[in-house]
């Protein structure tokens, strides 16, 4: 199944859990994007996947945005000072990605293709921005492992 399939199909999910959570339409919308991109995700282990490729884009700028944001949380123009501890924040982050992804990366629909993974992405999701979004992620999540047909739970 290709990318906009699955999107469609994790829209779908989507549009099932801001019902059951009787989301105001604006949340809704949010929701059912989350789910919709969230649909991806277990396709991160395949290196021709549009996740795959949009994450070796965002994850270095998202790494260094992240390493700005945590060492100039009140002064942007403190990067110049703080520049060497940014870099380096930046490429661990960017590191740990490309390694893991390299050396550890699992074989396409192993681990990224579970139940087990799908809970661990929502409960991230749940820690960083709370129950609805991490409903809707999860949905997401599963409804790739459905559209596959290939729903493992570990």
């Amino acid at each position: 199944m290709n990318w906009p399939e699955h999107m469609f199909i994790g829209a779908l999910f989507g549009i099932a859990a801001a019902v059951a959570l009787n989301a105001a339409m604006v949340d809704a919308f949010f929701i059912v994007g989350v789910a919709s991109l969230s649909s991806l995700v277990p396709d991160i282990d395949h290196d021709s996947s549009k996740i795959r490729k949009t994450a070796d884009i965002v994850v270095p700028i998202s790494a260094f945005a992240f390493s700005i944001a945590s060492t100039c949380s009140n002064d942007l123009f403190c990067i110049f000072p703080h520049f060497n501890e940014i870099l380096i924040l930046g490429l661990a982050i960017t590191g740990l990605y490309m390694i893991v992804l390299t050396f550890l990366r699992p074989k396409h629909r192993g681990i990224t293709h579970t139940l087990f993974s799908a809970a661990v992405f929502g409960l991230v999701l749940y820690l960083f921005s709370g129950f609805p979004f991490a409903l809707a992620g999860f949905a997401g999540y599963a409804s790739h492992l459905f559209a596959d047909k290939h729903i493992k739970v570990i």
